[in-house]
Protein backbone atom coordinates (compact mmCIF):
# COMPACT_ATOMS: atom_id res chain seq x y z
CA UNK A 1 0.00 0.00 0.00
CA UNK A 2 2.87 1.93 1.02
CA UNK A 3 4.56 1.72 -2.92
CA UNK A 4 1.32 1.92 -4.82
CA UNK A 5 0.59 5.91 -3.21
CA UNK A 6 4.28 6.61 -3.30
CA UNK A 7 4.05 5.32 -6.97
CA UNK A 8 1.15 7.60 -7.93
CA UNK A 9 2.04 10.49 -5.80
CA UNK A 10 5.01 11.18 -8.55
CA UNK A 11 2.63 10.25 -11.55
CA UNK A 12 -0.30 12.04 -13.33
CA UNK A 13 -3.80 12.77 -11.50
CA UNK A 14 -5.45 10.08 -13.66
CA UNK A 15 -3.00 7.71 -11.80
CA UNK A 16 -4.07 8.97 -7.84
CA UNK A 17 -7.30 8.30 -8.90
CA UNK A 18 -6.81 5.12 -9.76
CA UNK A 19 -4.92 4.48 -6.95
CA UNK A 20 -7.62 5.37 -4.66
CA UNK A 21 -10.03 3.10 -6.24
CA UNK A 22 -8.15 0.59 -6.69
CA UNK A 23 -6.79 0.76 -2.68
CA UNK A 24 -11.13 1.23 -2.02
CA UNK A 25 -11.04 -2.21 -4.35
CA UNK A 26 -8.48 -4.04 -2.27
CA UNK A 27 -10.51 -2.88 1.09
CA UNK A 28 -11.82 -6.55 2.94
CA UNK A 29 -10.96 -7.49 -0.15
CA UNK A 30 -7.07 -8.10 0.43
CA UNK A 31 -6.22 -5.38 3.24
CA UNK A 32 -8.22 -5.24 5.89
CA UNK A 33 -8.42 -2.07 7.86
CA UNK A 34 -5.43 -2.63 10.15
CA UNK A 35 -3.39 -2.95 6.84
CA UNK A 36 -4.46 0.53 5.82
CA UNK A 37 -3.31 2.14 8.80
CA UNK A 38 -0.61 0.65 9.40
CA UNK A 39 0.27 1.29 5.69
CA UNK A 40 -0.31 5.58 5.80
CA UNK A 41 1.70 5.20 9.47
CA UNK A 42 4.47 4.03 7.36
CA UNK A 43 3.69 7.04 4.63
CA UNK A 44 3.33 9.65 7.15
CA UNK A 45 6.51 8.30 9.22
CA UNK A 46 8.14 8.62 6.19
CA UNK A 47 6.48 11.92 4.82
CA UNK A 48 9.50 14.18 5.40
CA UNK A 49 11.77 12.02 3.01
CA UNK A 50 9.01 11.59 0.14
CA UNK A 51 8.86 15.74 0.47
CA UNK A 52 12.31 15.86 -1.21
CA UNK A 53 11.89 14.13 -4.44
CA UNK A 54 7.96 14.65 -4.77
CA UNK A 55 6.69 18.04 -5.00
CA UNK A 56 3.63 18.95 -2.21
CA UNK A 57 3.79 15.54 -0.66
CA UNK A 58 1.96 16.62 2.41
CA UNK A 59 -0.96 17.72 0.52
CA UNK A 60 -1.14 14.93 -1.68
CA UNK A 61 -0.98 12.59 1.06
CA UNK A 62 -3.82 14.44 3.15
CA UNK A 63 -6.22 14.08 0.20
CA UNK A 64 -5.45 10.51 0.09
CA UNK A 65 -6.13 9.89 3.59
CA UNK A 66 -9.28 12.05 3.46
CA UNK A 67 -10.07 10.38 0.46
CA UNK A 68 -10.18 7.03 1.84
CA UNK A 69 -12.28 8.34 4.50
CA UNK A 70 -15.01 9.25 1.97
CA UNK A 71 -14.54 6.32 0.17
CA UNK A 72 -15.07 4.41 3.49
CA UNK A 73 -11.72 2.59 3.28
CA UNK A 74 -11.09 4.35 6.73
CA UNK A 75 -13.60 5.38 9.84
CA UNK A 76 -13.08 9.26 10.69
CA UNK A 77 -11.80 7.54 14.06
CA UNK A 78 -8.94 5.75 12.03
CA UNK A 79 -7.08 9.58 11.35
CA UNK A 80 -6.98 9.76 15.23
CA UNK A 81 -5.44 5.97 15.71
CA UNK A 82 -2.93 7.11 12.64
CA UNK A 83 -2.41 10.25 14.04
CA UNK A 84 -1.52 8.88 17.76
CA UNK A 85 1.31 6.36 16.29
CA UNK A 86 2.94 9.53 15.01
CA UNK A 87 5.02 12.23 16.69
CA UNK A 88 3.48 14.92 17.72
CA UNK A 89 4.98 17.72 15.64
CA UNK A 90 6.19 15.57 12.65
CA UNK A 91 5.11 16.30 9.08
CA UNK A 92 2.72 13.34 9.35
CA UNK A 93 0.68 14.40 12.08
CA UNK A 94 0.38 18.04 10.36
CA UNK A 95 -0.73 16.11 7.54
CA UNK A 96 -3.42 13.93 9.07
CA UNK A 97 -4.87 17.26 10.98
CA UNK A 98 -4.77 18.61 7.35
CA UNK A 99 -6.71 15.56 5.85
CA UNK A 100 -9.26 16.50 8.89
CA UNK A 101 -10.12 19.90 7.54
CA UNK A 102 -10.45 18.17 4.06
CA UNK A 103 -13.25 16.08 5.47
CA UNK A 104 -14.86 18.78 7.88
CA UNK A 105 -15.32 21.19 4.79
CA UNK A 106 -18.45 21.87 3.27
CA UNK A 107 -19.51 19.60 0.02
CA UNK A 108 -15.78 17.79 0.96
CA UNK A 109 -17.67 14.62 -0.37
CA UNK A 110 -18.49 15.41 -3.70
CA UNK A 111 -14.95 18.21 -3.65
CA UNK A 112 -13.10 15.05 -2.46
CA UNK A 113 -14.41 12.27 -4.92
CA UNK A 114 -13.56 14.60 -7.94
CA UNK A 115 -9.86 15.57 -6.19
CA UNK A 116 -7.68 14.84 -8.85
CA UNK A 117 -10.65 15.49 -11.90
CA UNK A 118 -11.08 12.12 -12.39
CA UNK A 119 -14.75 10.64 -13.39
CA UNK A 120 -14.79 8.03 -11.08
CA UNK A 121 -16.78 10.38 -8.07
CA UNK A 122 -19.42 11.07 -10.77
CA UNK A 123 -19.18 6.85 -11.18
CA UNK A 124 -19.58 6.48 -7.40
CA UNK A 125 -22.44 9.14 -7.09
CA UNK A 126 -24.35 7.78 -9.93
CA UNK A 127 -23.74 4.18 -8.72
CA UNK A 128 -25.20 5.32 -5.02
CA UNK A 129 -28.40 6.95 -6.71
CA UNK A 130 -29.07 3.46 -8.83
CA UNK A 131 -28.28 1.56 -5.87
CA UNK A 132 -31.01 3.53 -4.02
CA UNK A 133 -33.41 3.29 -6.76
CA UNK A 134 -33.34 -0.32 -6.98
CA UNK A 135 -33.79 -1.47 -4.14
CA UNK A 136 -37.02 0.95 -3.23
CA UNK A 137 -38.46 -0.57 -6.36
CA UNK A 138 -37.37 -4.07 -4.95
CA UNK A 139 -38.82 -2.93 -1.37
CA UNK A 140 -41.81 -1.77 -2.98
CA UNK A 141 -42.86 -5.10 -4.45
CA UNK A 142 -40.17 -5.68 -6.70
CA UNK A 143 -38.95 -9.07 -8.47
CA UNK A 144 -35.53 -10.11 -6.81
CA UNK A 145 -34.24 -10.96 -10.14
CA UNK A 146 -34.54 -7.98 -11.74
CA UNK A 147 -33.23 -6.26 -8.53
CA UNK A 148 -30.52 -8.98 -8.91
CA UNK A 149 -29.79 -7.77 -13.01
CA UNK A 150 -29.77 -3.82 -12.19
CA UNK A 151 -27.10 -4.80 -9.78
CA UNK A 152 -25.46 -6.62 -12.19
CA UNK A 153 -25.30 -4.16 -14.86
CA UNK A 154 -23.96 -1.18 -12.92
CA UNK A 155 -20.62 -3.28 -13.39
CA UNK A 156 -18.92 -2.13 -9.77
CA UNK A 157 -18.36 -5.32 -8.47
CA UNK A 158 -15.62 -3.85 -5.87
CA UNK A 159 -18.76 -1.01 -4.93
CA UNK A 160 -21.35 -3.91 -3.72
CA UNK A 161 -21.04 -3.42 -0.08
CA UNK A 162 -22.62 -0.21 -1.00
CA UNK A 163 -25.42 -2.30 -1.71
CA UNK A 164 -25.41 -4.34 1.59
CA UNK A 165 -24.94 -1.05 3.39
CA UNK A 166 -28.26 0.70 2.05
CA UNK A 167 -30.13 -3.02 1.88
CA UNK A 168 -29.35 -3.38 5.61
CA UNK A 169 -30.77 0.59 6.20
CA UNK A 170 -33.87 0.41 4.30
CA UNK A 171 -34.55 -3.00 6.25
CA UNK A 172 -34.28 -1.34 9.46
CA UNK A 173 -36.37 2.18 8.32
CA UNK A 174 -39.12 0.44 6.49
CA UNK A 175 -39.48 -3.16 8.69
CA UNK A 176 -39.17 -5.10 6.06
CA UNK A 177 -36.56 -8.03 6.10
CA UNK A 178 -37.63 -8.69 2.20
CA UNK A 179 -34.12 -7.22 2.11
CA UNK A 180 -32.59 -10.07 3.32
CA UNK A 181 -34.15 -12.42 0.55
CA UNK A 182 -32.12 -10.45 -1.93
CA UNK A 183 -29.11 -10.46 -0.23
CA UNK A 184 -29.53 -14.11 -0.02
CA UNK A 185 -29.67 -14.23 -3.92
CA UNK A 186 -26.70 -12.13 -4.74
CA UNK A 187 -25.29 -14.35 -2.53
CA UNK A 188 -25.83 -17.73 -4.12
CA UNK A 189 -25.36 -15.86 -7.06
CA UNK A 190 -21.86 -14.83 -6.10
CA UNK A 191 -23.10 -11.57 -7.27
CA UNK A 192 -22.04 -10.15 -4.12
CA UNK A 193 -19.13 -12.05 -2.17
CA UNK A 194 -18.15 -12.73 1.21
CA UNK A 195 -16.01 -10.09 1.15
CA UNK A 196 -18.29 -7.03 -0.02
CA UNK A 197 -20.98 -8.48 2.39
CA UNK A 198 -18.31 -8.38 5.22
CA UNK A 199 -17.20 -4.66 4.04
CA UNK A 200 -21.05 -3.98 3.95
CA UNK A 201 -21.87 -5.22 7.43
CA UNK A 202 -18.49 -3.41 8.78
CA UNK A 203 -20.13 -0.39 7.76
CA UNK A 204 -23.31 -0.58 9.38
CA UNK A 205 -21.55 -1.76 12.72
CA UNK A 206 -18.73 1.36 12.84
CA UNK A 207 -21.87 3.82 11.75
CA UNK A 208 -24.42 1.77 14.74
CA UNK A 209 -24.85 4.24 17.11
CA UNK A 210 -25.34 7.15 14.23
CA UNK A 211 -28.10 5.17 12.67
CA UNK A 212 -29.98 4.19 16.32
CA UNK A 213 -30.73 8.27 16.59
CA UNK A 214 -32.74 8.07 13.81
CA UNK A 215 -34.02 4.18 13.88
CA UNK A 216 -34.52 3.44 17.60
CA UNK A 217 -34.19 -0.44 17.72
CA UNK A 218 -31.07 -0.06 15.19
CA UNK A 219 -28.96 -2.25 17.56
CA UNK A 220 -31.50 -5.23 17.92
CA UNK A 221 -32.08 -5.61 13.95
CA UNK A 222 -28.64 -5.17 13.24
CA UNK A 223 -28.09 -8.01 16.07
CA UNK A 224 -30.67 -10.16 14.13
CA UNK A 225 -29.41 -9.35 10.65
CA UNK A 226 -25.55 -10.37 11.93
CA UNK A 227 -27.13 -13.71 13.38
CA UNK A 228 -28.74 -14.27 9.71
CA UNK A 229 -25.25 -12.97 8.01
CA UNK A 230 -23.64 -15.78 10.20
CA UNK A 231 -25.76 -18.47 10.16
CA UNK A 232 -25.80 -18.39 6.33
CA UNK A 233 -22.28 -18.22 5.58
CA UNK A 234 -22.45 -15.07 4.53
CA UNK A 235 -19.51 -13.17 6.25
CA UNK A 236 -15.66 -13.76 6.80
CA UNK A 237 -15.06 -15.39 10.14
CA UNK A 238 -12.46 -12.28 10.83
CA UNK A 239 -15.75 -10.26 11.34
CA UNK A 240 -16.32 -11.62 14.93
CA UNK A 241 -12.93 -10.57 15.76
CA UNK A 242 -14.42 -7.11 17.16
CA UNK A 243 -16.64 -6.36 20.09
CA UNK A 244 -20.60 -6.16 18.73
CA UNK A 245 -22.28 -3.06 19.70
CA UNK A 246 -24.37 -3.78 22.58
CA UNK A 247 -28.50 -3.80 21.93
CA UNK A 248 -29.96 -0.96 24.22
CA UNK A 249 -32.76 -2.10 26.76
Amino acid sequence: MKKLITLAMDRKNREKEMASVLLSALHIEIFSTEDIVNGFVLLLESAEDTALDILDASNELALFLARAVIDDVLAPLNLEEIGSKLAPNCSGSETVRMARSLIAARHAGERLLRCWGGGTGWAVEDAKDKIMKLLEEYESGGVVGEACQCIRDLGMPFFNHEVVKKALVMAMEKKNDRMLDLLQECFNEGLITTNQMTKGFSRIKEGLDDLALDIPNAKEKFSFYLDYAQNKGWLLPVFGDGPIPAVAD
